[in-house]
Parts: structure tokens; C-alpha cells; sequence
């Protein structure tokens, strides 16, 4: 991996983070209530939703924004897509072949897929699009994931992949959306972002953009042809055979939410339209007032509002969104060496106190960094750690920490210890801010001094970096894979990587290496197994919760059904199934 991209790594792991804060951005209780825009639908069955933020760049190697992602979800096609409890299907393949060493993957594409503009879509553009992401110009997160991968276009219809080791998440990778080469073919990596193309961009999705500016995204159904993603898409029966293989996935797990139909006529959606604003205030005013469909993202106090509103219903998407509490293990840091020392500072946080707090229990405890809804998740092979002040204390004594009346002594510490706990402020991410202050008030409860540092997202980022830290609050958006080896990896400790804890464990590296590298799905799940085991047994960071995605729906809007997602955009996943009732 060439270190640019492990920087990328590591910029894309911050940047998710403070992304998802203005997901979660709360009411300022000051502002002046906005007063609701009214628009008037076109005809037909349209289906509105309030999101917030604008789009910058609808582009899947360069969006910038939750509205960006969104419509690129809509938009665009993978050669896989996301079915349902966290499987993959095949969407712009029609079939896929592994060979038996993991080495080489082979898809075959549908041949009736076209873009916007008419023109086929093809293996050529597959391989344009996986080039970008190698191009030395690229800064996006995605240039990491697809470094030493070759893809070939073996005909129109055949593109081929060879990896230079085996990858045991290639298949999930094979969800990257493809560009058209002859729409941007022209287009210099560096100016992709803010291209023509990127902001009035031709996809192969479902559905086309027919009005957009700052205010809303209209999208129509393509029409005929083959639909993109859930559970909508066509797959040939005489493929029936080779894709048998590809409806199975290493995640899934899930139960699926399905919503009975309401009385009333439904129909289909025939248009989509997207009303950006400015702030979560703004959008929650829209959905109460009756002026969207739905709303997504916001804050646990502000969900419970949008939830108020007559017939709406909380939709609740399992979201590998972790937050977490990442000790400095690097060697200037010695009062973390010991598994104990960290098992004990686990034990004194009450995280269902948290979940239940902050998070409203819209989430799940987490003892590792894989949400136990995973279908990989093995839950014989974890050590649990139990909220308990005298294990908490036992451990810290059993590390060699002192305690008197006044406080901690670390080992070989000459005066009281104070962690100094760090996190993004209130203002970047609330969740993770209150989630620090409830960890720092549980601590200072068994005796240990602690100061709160709170920053804003570029000082809190070049602390991570630089190691320059005790303790830190995280917000992680791990993916759907089990392969977390950029957390943890030695090759990967920052600044070089995103592995901000410094952890350097060559028993770590080999059962990580394992899990990133082996295809075979029982041998895979024998391997995360393994290293579930060992994360749990040495408490190599302190997990502290998983939240979900809350999505509320207006009660005229039917078929929603829940998924695991990576992200928000996921949400989508099904759209093609969606209805509304026409009375609603």
C-alpha cells in the first residue's frame, strides 16, 4: 500500500466522523423556528424527503456530502448491490467466477445496461474506473482499498480482476459504482470533483436527475432495462447457476423490518425528490409539517420529535458505526501496556448507560470492533466485559497502578496520574462529545483524575495523528467486512495509517493479515473468529457502542424494509420496492 493512500486511509476514518456529526447535529435551542417551504409535487406518485446538507459532488470516487452520496446511490450501479440482511447480489454482472486460489476474479456483465445517455455500459468502463482510483492523483478515500489490483477488460461483456493476494471482502468491493469513460474520459483525475460531470453527472441507475439546484433534486425512473440495487433487480434465470454463489455473504445477519401495507391505493413511486437544507431545525420543520415523506440522520431528541408526527414510524438501520475509546498504547504511554490496565478502564464504563442516554438505545453495545448483529460475529469466541467499579479497580491495581485518597499512581509514576480524554466538541459531534463526558464521569467515579479535551475537527485530527494523545472518543464507520487490519495493523500506526492507537502486536498482524486475506468463507469465519478472540482477551481499544441509522416515514409511505448499511445512502437499498398510498 503506497503511504499516500495509507494517509487516505487514515483522512477517511476522521472524515466519517465529522461527517456523521451534522448527521447528528442537534436543534439549536436559540435559532428562530424556520418556517416551512411548501411545494407543490409533480404529477404522479412523488415521494419527498428532507435531507440535510447540499449536494457538492455526485460523483461516487469524489462526493463530499451525505446529499452527494444519497444521489449517487440513486444514480449509479456497482457490479454487485446490497440485498437483503447484508448479502450481495449481482447487479450490473450477470455472473461472477472466483478461481480456487482467490486470486482471480471474473465477471460478466449484463448486456442490457446502459447509461443515461443511451450508451452501453461495458468492461472498458469498469477498468476506467478502477484506474482513477490508482491514479497518483487521486486523494479520495477509495484509492487505498483498490492498490495492486489489476482489472482487464477481456471483452466488451468480461472484465477480469487479479490481486496480487487474495482479499476475503473483494466481493464487497465489487459494490464501487462505475463511471462512463466516454462522459469523462477527458477529464483530468485532479478536476473530477468539481467536473461538469460531477455536478449534473450521467449514471446507469434507476433513476435520472430532471431538475436539480440548491434547494431540491427531482429524479424520474429510467424506465425500462435493468433496475439498480435491492431487491427490484433482474437477474437472467439462465444464470441462475453461476450466481448461486453471489447471493451468499460473510455479513449478513440482520433480521429484515418489513411495513405492512396500509388501506388506501399505492402505487410505485414514479419521481423522488430530495429537499436539501441548511440545518437539521429546517428539516425536521418540513417532515412535521407534512411537506416530506421522510427524514433521516438526525439527533435521538430530534428523532423522537419527527416521530411524533401522526402515522410516522422510526425505522431503525444497523449501521457498523462504532464509537469508541482509543488508548495510546505507543511507548510513551506505558500506563496502557497492560491488558489489564485496559480491561479495568473498560470496566469502569457503564456503556448500557450510555447507549440508553445518548443514544437512546438506538444501537447495541459493543465488546469488539464488529456490530454482534454480523453475521460473522461469533459470540462463544468473546470475553465480555461487564460494567463493574471492583473489577474496574482490581484491574488497574493487577497492572500495577496505586491508588490513595487523592488518586491513581501509574507504575514507576511519581505524582497522581490525570488521563486527559479527548474528543471532537459539541458543536463537530455531539454524540461522541456526550459519550466523553459520561466515559470522564465515570472514571473520575473510581478515583481517576480526568481532564475533558474537546476540539474542533482539524486540531482533533492532527492530535490523532501525531499520537498526541491519552485517551480519544472515536467515531468509526467500519464497512460491512470483517477486516479491520487498517485499525490495527503495525504497518498502518499513525501518522502513515489510520491505526491511531499506535498498537504494534505481531500476533495481532498475523490473525489480521488472515482475516484480510483468506476467501474461503468457512476458513474466513475460522480466522475472525480467532481474531475476535484475541481483540476481546486484550482490550486492544475500549468499544463502546454501535449506533443505528434512524429513518422516520411518513405513513403513506409503504415497503420500507430495513438492511445493514455502511452507510446512510444504503437506506436505498429497496427503493424500487418502495409505495405510497395515494390518499396518504
Amino acid at each position: 500500500m503506497k503511504r499516500r493512500d495509507q494517509l487516505a486511509v487514515a483522512a477517511l476514518v476522521l472524515m466519517l466522523a465529522i461527517v456523521g456529526a451534522a448527521m447528528f447535529a442537534t436543534d439549536d435551542a436559540q435559532s428562530p423556528q424556520p418556517t416551512p417551504i411548501f411545494i407543490t409535487p409533480p404529477p404522479g406518485l412523488t415521494y419527498r424527503e428532507a435531507v440535510v446538507g447540499h449536494p457538492s459532488s455526485i460523483n461516487p470516487l469524489t462526493a463530499r456530502t451525505q446529499a452527494d452520496r444519497d444521489l449517487v446511490a440513486l444514480l449509479f450501479r456497482g457490479l454487485m448491490s446490497a440485498g437483503p440482511n447484508g448479502t450481495l447480489l449481482p447487479d450490473l454482472a450477470r455472473s461472477w467466477a472466483a478461481s480456487a486460489d482467490g486470486l482471480t476474479y471474473t465477471f460478466t456483465l449484463r448486456t442490457d445496461a446502459r447509461w443515461e445517455d443511451g450508451q452501453p455500459v461495458t468492461a472498458t468502463d469498469v477498468v476506467y474506473t478502477v484506474g482513477l482510483t490508482q491514479d497518483p492523483d487521486y486523494n479520495g478515500p477509495l484509492g487505498a482499498t483498490w492498490q495492486g489490483i489489476k482489472a482487464t477488460a477481456v471483452s466488451a461483456t468480461v472484465v477480469r480482476f487479479t490481486l496480487t493476494t487474495p482479499l476475503g471482502g473483494f466481493l464487497r468491493q465489487a459494490l464501487l459504482p462505475i463511471l462512463p469513460e466516454h462522459a469523462l474520459g477527458d477529464t483530468a483525475v485532479a478536476d473530477l470533483a468539481d467536473s461538469d460531470f460531477s455536478a449534473r453527472p450521467i449514471g446507469d441507475g434507476p433513476y435520472r436527475i430532471t431538475e436539480l439546484d440548491d434547494s431540491h433534486a427531482l429524479l424520474a425512473p429510467v424506465g425500462s432495462g435493468p433496475s439498480a440495487g435491492g431487491s427490484g433487480a433482474v437477474v437472467d434465470a439462465t444464470d441462475a447457476g453461476s450466481t448461486a454463489g453471489a447471493t451468499a455473504s460473510a455479513t449478513g445477519g440482520a433480521a429484515t423490518e418489513s411495513v405492512a401495507a396500509s388501506p388506501g391505493s399505492q402505487g410505485n413511486i414514479e419521481n423522488i425528490d430530495l429537499l436539501f437544507f441548511n440545518d437539521q431545525a429546517a428539516a425536521l420543520a418540513s417532515f412535521r409539517a407534512g411537506n416530506s415523506d421522510s427524514i433521516g440522520g438526525l439527533a435521538p431528541e430530534s428523532t423522537d420529535k419527527a416521530g411524533s408526527r401522526a402515522g410516522a414510524r422510526v425505522m431503525r438501520y444497523p449501521l457498523a458505526s462504532l464509537y469508541s475509546v482509543v488508548l495510546n498504547q505507543r511507548a510513551s504511554h506505558p500506563e496502557f501496556a497492560s491488558p489489564q490496565a485496559r480491561r479495568g478502564l473498560l470496566a469502569g464504563i457503564d456503556r448500557s448507560s450510555i447507549l440508553k442516554t445518548v443514544l437512546f438505545g438506538r444501537g447495541t453495545v459493543a465488546d469488539v470492533p464488529l456490530p454482534s448483529w454480523a453475521a460473522a460475529y461469533d459470540r462463544a469466541a468473546v470475553s465480555t466485559t461487564a460494567f463493574n467499579a471492583s473489577d474496574a479497580a482490581a484491574g488497574l491495581v493487577a497492572a500495577g497502578w496505586v491508588r490513595d485518597q487523592s488518586g491513581w499512581t501509574i507504575p514507576n509514576g511519581k505524582s497522581h496520574y490525570a488521563i486527559k480524554l479527548m474528543t471532537l466538541n459539541e458543536a463537530t459531534n455531539p454524540i461522541a462529545y456526550r459519550i466523553a463526558g459520561q466515559v470522564a464521569a465515570q472514571w473520575r467515579a473510581l478515583g481517576i483524575e480526568v481532564t475533558l479535551q474537546a476540539y474542533g475537527s482539524a486540531d482533533y485530527a492532527q492530535h490523532l495523528s501525531s499520537g498526541d494523545f491519552d485517551a480519544a472518543v472515536v467515531d468509526y464507520q467500519l464497512g460491512l467486512d470483517p477486516d479491520v487490519s487498517p485499525l490495527f495493523l503495525s504497518s498502518q500506526v499513525a501518522p502513515a495509517g489510520s491505526n491511531l492507537s499506535g498498537v504494534s502486536d505481531t500476533t495481532l498482524d498475523g490473525l489480521l493479515t488472515s482475516v484480510r486475506t483468506t476467501s474461503n468463507p468457512d476458513a474466513r469465519q475460522t480466522a475472525v473468529t480467532a481474531l475476535e478472540r484475541y481483540l476481546s482477551t486484550n482490550v486492544l481499544m475500549l468499544p463502546i457502542c454501535f449506533a443505528d441509522y434512524q429513518f422516520v416515514i411518513a405513513g403513506r409511505v409503504q415497503g420500507v424494509s430495513t438492511n445493514e448499511i455502511a452507510d446512510p445512502s444504503g437506506r436505498f437499498w429497496d427503493v424500487l420496492d418502495w409505495r405510497l398510498a395515494s390518499d396518504g
